[in-house]
């Protein structure tokens, strides 16, 4: 999208630099000018300023603005010289008038000046013109100086400014923001602020974004896909999710926010239905784009399309189909492989970009699997076992819903690959034939249902509801759990849990289990989560590979920093459940401890440096601190505990 932008000033007369250009009136093209100066409104409120169009680019009057943003503008007659100061409120000159209307009702030349400007105390040089002896300045230019943030919505010729929001560049939809809607559709609004935070930096760019930052970079960007919020209310998808965060964030009601388009086939590009058969093939997609977009997605057999084109139109696979897509997977077996590619998957949604995003799923393949054979990816990983192109294609196929890429597989007589939407386009991923994106058009002839492929690459855009419901990426990776607060299992369900998974375990241990509960009370720490910690660190006390000892009392690996090391041993099992907790209590935050310490560690910690769970890892730990160093640490514990509350 060009720039948008916005005007300034009324001051004297000014240095020419170069030849009048000719500035248009906004209006004659349909735009529209908002501001927002609260958090919590997201349409904005309408304003009519002086607006003008010069090359494509939208100019306003900078005291129009600082009106309606309300900072400060005043001139300097004996310098020659604007101030705008964004801390100070907006004053209006004795003879101005107590409204803003917009005066630019033909076309006028526009002249490029020298105009002094100091923004807060600094010398900034934007791009100034002076039209009929007023000077206004670009809005986008001078939004990323005065860091406010500007939306442009296509759909309806609307340029909003937000004062209380930063500023963003204008951008394209990733796979990240697709990721992000993907488990905001499925979280409650009390998840929101845990997930948002978690998705902020590398949605912005930005290492210390917040949500606000985020909100900014959703808006600024340019040609978002549609959601269905229902079969007949479709949105743009970067604006549904901004306002549904906004209103989250600030406890307020969301907007309505404005409808894309209410027919489905406007979301087909023109040319699809450039064809003899015209008619028939848009009935065709109606029907196909309603199963797809619809509240409720579902499979397509059911679908009836006359086309001969499209006649052997293949359902979109579920998430489930695509799990199973070779012969012999059992329940257990999809279990277990998205058990064993969770960690992986956890890295993947936290790569920005599609096209990393890609090639971590390429060299996960790789690594996992070889080609040419007939074993099934839900059962061959860690092997190197040989799989067939249709089970490697539906690997990549889960994988790409992981990641939150839209994508299909597509098959020949021979072999499978997927068809993916990556950097705003569809593209090709045939893991038999290399890394690198190919073009659809490549494919298309040995595609044994070309129809199929063509329609699906006009209804399965990004953002669509259908991604938005199926996404499978575990809840727990983005809603952190704090290490300190009451226990959710009771020692019933701990017990439990021990017998299922070590019919040995001796009864001593048995015996001890009530101990995680109380000596996690005395110090306000989670019991049930130092006991999922000691069923981690012993093999679920077979101590099988493990550094510690039943004998030794320690039951967490306190004290081994490296293998073969024997690690702190304590008198008795209570002692050595109490040094775990103090441990656990000096990585969740400062408070003093309420018994002795006897943890020989303790004060090597740094204190509060991980109130969560999943801080205790190292690898994901922002600051770098941590209990252990193996990558997903706190999330193995976890894993562990939700398995202990089914108990």
């Amino acid at each position: 999208m060009k720039r948008l932008l916005l005007s300034a000033l009324t001051a004297a007369a000014l240095t020419c630099t170069a030849s009048a250009v000719t500035a248009l009136p906004a209006a004659s093209g349909g735009q529209a000018f908002y501001t927002s100066t609260t958090l919590s409104d997201t349409a904005g409120r309408p304003a009519d300023p002086t607006i003008y169009n010069i090359g494509g680019n939208t100019y306003f009057k900078l005291r129009d603005l600082g009106r309606l943003l309300n900072f400060g503008v005043t001139y300097n007659h004996s310098a020659n010289a604007v101030q705008i100061e964004m801390g100070k409120p907006y004053l209006p000159e004795p003879d101005e008038s107590d409204s803003i209307h917009n005066i630019a009702t033909s076309a006028a030349n526009a002249i490029p000046t020298m105009q002094t400007l100091y923004l807060n105390g600094k010398r900034i040089t934007p791009s100034v013109y002076n039209i009929r002896g007023n000077n206004y300045i670009g809005l986008r230019s001078f939004a990323a100086l005065a860091d406010f943030g500007v939306a442009y919505n296509r759909d309806n010729l609307r340029i909003t400014a937000y004062a209380a929001y930063p500023y963003a560049e204008e951008g394209v939809w990733t796979a990240a923001m697709n990721d992000l809607t993907g488990n905001l559709s499925v979280l409650p609004d009390s998840g929101y602020p845990a997930t948002t935070a978690r998705y902020a930096a590398a949605i912005s760019g930005k290492a210390s974004a917040d949500w606000k930052a985020l909100i900014s970079t959703l808006r600024a960007v340019q040609d978002a896909p549609a959601y269905a919020a229902a079969p007949d209310k479709l949105h743009r998808a970067n604006l549904y999710w901004a306002d549904r965060i906004t209103a989250a964030m600030t406890g307020q009601a969301a907007a309505a926010t404005p409808l894309y388009r209410t027919a489905l086939t406007d979301l087909a590009d023109t040319a699809l239905f450039n064809n003899p058969d015209r008619a028939d093939l848009q009935q065709d997609f109606r029907a196909m784009s309603s199963v797809y977009l619809g509240a409720s997605p579902s499979a397509l057999p059911q679908v009836s399309v006359r086309n001969g084109y499209a006649k052997n139109a293949r359902s979109r696979v579920t998430l489930a189909d695509s799990l199973t897509l070779t012969s012999g997977a059992a329940a257990e077996d999809v279990a277990a492989a998205k058990a064993y590619f969770a960690p992986e998957m956890a890295r993947l949604s936290l790569l920005p970009t599609d096209t990393e995003r890609v090639s971590f799923i390429y060299r996960l393949l790789q690594r996992e699997y070889r080609t040419g054979g007939s074993s099934s990816w839900v059962t061959g990983y860690g092997k190197r076992s040989a799989v067939s192109a249709r089970s490697l294609a539906a690997a990549a196929d889960w994988m790409f819903a992981e990641a939150g890429i839209p994508a299909f597989p597509a098959q020949s007589w021979s072999t499978a690959w997927n068809v993916v939407y990556v950097n705003g386009q569809w593209a090709v991923f045939d893991f038999t034939k290399g890394s690198a994106l190919r073009s659809l058009d490549d494919y298309r002839l040995s595609d044994t249902h070309p129809g199929s492929t063509l329609l699906l690459t006009q209804v399965m855009r990004p953002g669509a509801s259908y991604y938005n419901m199926r996404s499978a990426t575990i809840a727990r990776y983005f809603t952190y759990t704090g290490l300190t607060g009451a226990p959710q299992a009771t020692v019933q369900q701990m017990q439990s849990y021990l017998r299922k998974v070590n019919p040995n375990a001796p009864q001593s241990v048995l015996d001890m289990i009530p101990l995680y509960l109380t000596e996690g009370q005395a110090e306000g720490i989670r019991g049930d989560i130092a006991f999922a910690q000691s069923c981690l660190e012993t093999g679920n006390f077979t101590f099988t590979g493990s550094a510690v000892s039943l004998e030794g009392n320690n039951f967490c690996g306190l004290g081994v920093l490296d293998n073969g090391m024997q690690g702190a041993v304590f008198a008795t099992p209570q002692l050595g459940i109490r040094a775990q907790i103090q441990h656990l209590k000096a990585y969740a935050n400062r408070q003093l401890l309420q018994n002795e310490c006897i943890d020989p560690r303790f004060h090597l910690v740094t204190r509060g440096a991980a109130p969560t769970v999943q801080y205790l890892g190292i690898q994901e730990n922002p600051q770098g601190y941590g209990w252990a160093a193996g990558a997903d640490y706190g999330v193995k514990i976890l894993n562990i505990l939700e398995n202990i509350l089914t108990m």
